[in-house]
């Protein structure tokens, strides 16, 4: 029989996937933790990620604070990630060994490695260099810090363990920025392997800043009109997901006419569609803040949602991959 591999992915929750909570302190896993050596006292949020305005062309240099509360040394792998919207919206960072395609091109680490002495720190540099073309509106990247030393367990079974922190890097280049976000695709479907309902709208951030857009569904079919709103977390510019909305009630077989509203980044947006369903889908028990994991890009977002943010996001579960399309 063949083994498969599961890989498991510890990140600081704190910074990769809730990376714009204002006050938010320190990432720390697995015994080494990263914050800016910098920050805007007037601006809690800087406390744990850095926030710049810089005009095409120019560039800034800043440090990261690497500390290692373990009582031995440990040797951290650094280098530049691209900032993604996750699956069901909220940031989220790559992985090492992406392609760079956003602003993640724009960083460059002092070093690519470092050691850090058992119960100590120290800073590690890096330079942040816009290009000339860069496009106006905000951007975001991230620095990371990986153990080089990954653990392998023995068994039917091969688990890889990667410990690693990211401190995210927002730029915005200035300019004539506008909000806007647009609504593409509608369609009913159960949530992965349950019979749970889901309306699923595909939607886009068009414009120049990060936003977080809140959904209204007015939904009529078999058994009159049903209502449903949620608030999304952060999409990125020019990033598109098709948002999984769980539907609080059941929905029986039959067609269905929805009127779907986003509020929230920019001006309000309408877009009204038809659905047909063919089989009964259950309403979901579980509850509706449930309902939007803040996965990875390349990670299946269900298991993220069973850890919520207590620290250990388990990734690309069985060799399932996926990433978020991006349009810039």
């Amino acid at each position: 029989m063949r083994l498969k591999t599961i890989s498991l992915l510890a990140t600081a929750c704190a910074v990769a996937c809730c990376a714009f909570a204002p006050g938010a302190g320190a990432a720390t896993i697995g015994g080494f933790g990263a914050r800016p050596a910098h920050f805007d006292p007037s601006n809690p949020a800087t406390r744990a990620y850095f926030i710049r305005t810089v005009a095409r062309g120019g560039s800034f240099t800043d440090q990261v604070i690497v500390s290692n509360s373990a009582s031995k040394p440990v040797t951290l792998r650094v280098y530049p990630v691209d900032g993604l919207t996750g699956a069901t919206s909220g940031v989220v960072y790559g992985n090492r060994g992406d392609r760079l395609q956003g602003a993640g091109q724009w960083v460059t680490p002092a070093s690519s490695l470092v050691i850090v002495p058992a119960r100590s720190q120290l800073t590690v540099g890096f330079t942040v260099q816009v290009p000339r073309n860069a496009p106006v509106g905000q951007h975001l990247a991230g620095i990371a810090l990986e153990d080089a030393h990954s653990g392998k367990s023995t068994g039917r079974f091969s688990v890889t363990e990667v410990l690693r922190t990211v401190v995210g890097i927002e730029v915005a280049v200035p300019g004539a920025t506008h909000s806007r976000v647009t609504l593409q695709s509608f369609s009913i479907a159960p949530i992965d392997g349950t019979t749970t309902p889901s309306v699923v709208v595909g939607l886009t951030n068009a414009g120049t800043n990060l936003c977080k857009p809140a959904l209204s569904v007015s939904l009529g079919g078999p058994g009159g009109v049903q209502h449903a709103s949620r608030q999304l977390d952060t999409v990125l510019p020019g990033d598109s997901i098709p948002y999984p909305f769980v539907w609080p009630h059941s929905l029986a077989a039959g067609s269905y006419n929805a009127s779907i509203t986003a509020t929230g980044c920019g001006p309000r947006v309408t877009m009204r569609g038809n659905a047909s369903l063919g089989a009964k889908l259950v309403r979901s028990t579980v509850p509706a803040g449930a309902a939007r994991p803040p996965a990875g890009s390349t990670v299946p977002w269900w298991p993220i949602a069973l850890v919520g943010f207590g620290g250990i996001v388990v990734g690309a579960l069985f060799g399932r991959r996926r990433r978020v399309p991006r349009t810039d």
